[in-house]
């Protein structure tokens, strides 16, 4: 049936109302009783904490231009504000909060570190922040899952190598699901793995996407095909691979992947960043927590 004018009408009218229903304005004096507060954890991370909204559901713009995230790390002295959205009824609320560098950063004149099980690692101080130069390689008590099923259906923490071959554990290291990042078994003592705030100082120092992906990844013929890489930030980001939440193996040679220590909102999935080989950017992805990346580790 040939669709009139009025037809199309009635049909917009229709959308309209369904679409208001959706999306409540706030009821008067409503959007008075949104709160919100910043306090410091640690050195040099700042939490936004909202409270009485018409629900736990949240948009957090920071004025250091920093993404959609209740948390954030911050590098110079300076006053931070951030403004939260409730998504429900479209209320806002500010605060800021005025950050004081601390002395000490880095990595100081240490040059490398061990684990509990005495894997060695070489140590980079990229701004402020103290990193792990290569992939984190303990066992940690967590079995060794191959199985693919096995793997898939796994809710407790678990590793394995590439391909399960051996032979890909001294080029890139374990690959970890998230549970065995939950477990906090996996870095040396004093330091954990870094949080998506934690990420993002990092890219930040580094100047924006595209440069910081090509000054994290390693110059290095395990990379294939075409490869944009300086590693001026010392990091040396590999391609390991991931395997796949059915227990399969991929992008082994053109992707590097890598845990955050962050829950998604989405259930059963977790936070990390993909740097690819070719590609000149940095993806942040909510992931299933059976996926297999690797893991790097931060200083305290």
């Amino acid at each position: 049936m040939k669709t009139t004018p009025h037809h199309l009408i009635l049909t917009l009218s229709i959308l309209c109302i369904f679409i208001s229903c959706l999306v409540r304005k706030p009821i008067d004096g409503e959007c008075t009783s949104l709160r919100v507060n910043i306090t410091q954890e640690g050195s040099d991370q700042l939490v936004a904490h909202p409270r009485n909204g018409a629900a736990e559901l949240y948009e957090f713009k920071w004025s250091n231009g920093v993404g959609n995230l209740n948390k954030i790390s911050v590098l110079e002295s300076g006053v931070y504000a951030v403004t939260v959205t409730d998504l429900i009824n479209g209320c806002t609320a500010e605060a800021s909060y005025t950050f004081t560098k601390t002395s000490g950063n880095g990595c100081g004149s240490f040059t490398a570190v061990s684990d509990a099980e005495n894997n060695l690692y070489d140590i980079v101080t990229i701004g402020t922040q103290c990193w792990l130069m290569s992939n984190v390689n303990i066992e940690a008590g967590i079995p060794k899952i191959t199985d693919p099923m096995e793997w898939a259906f796994a809710t407790t923490p678990a590793w394995c190598y590439y391909n399960n071959d051996v032979a890909n554990g001294p080029k890139y290291r374990k690959l970890y699901n998230w549970y065995a990042v939950k477990s906090g078994k996996l870095c040396p003592q004093g330091w954990h793995i870094p949080s998506m705030a934690e990420w993002e100082t990092l890219f930040q120092y580094l100047k924006k996407d595209s440069l910081a992906s090509i000054a994290l990844k390693k110059i290095d013929p395990l990379w294939r095909g075409t490869i944009h890489a300086s590693n001026e930030s010392g990091f040396s980001a590999l391609p390991g691979g991931r395997r796949q939440a059915n227990g399969s193996f991929i992008f082994e040679g053109t992707e590097a992947d890598f845990w955050s220590s962050d829950e998604s909102s989405f259930a059963g999935s977790a936070k990390a960043i993909t740097l690819s080989g070719g590609f000149d950017g940095i993806s942040r992805i909510d992931w299933g927590k059976n996926h297999g990346f690797s893991c790097r580790c931060l200083k305290n």
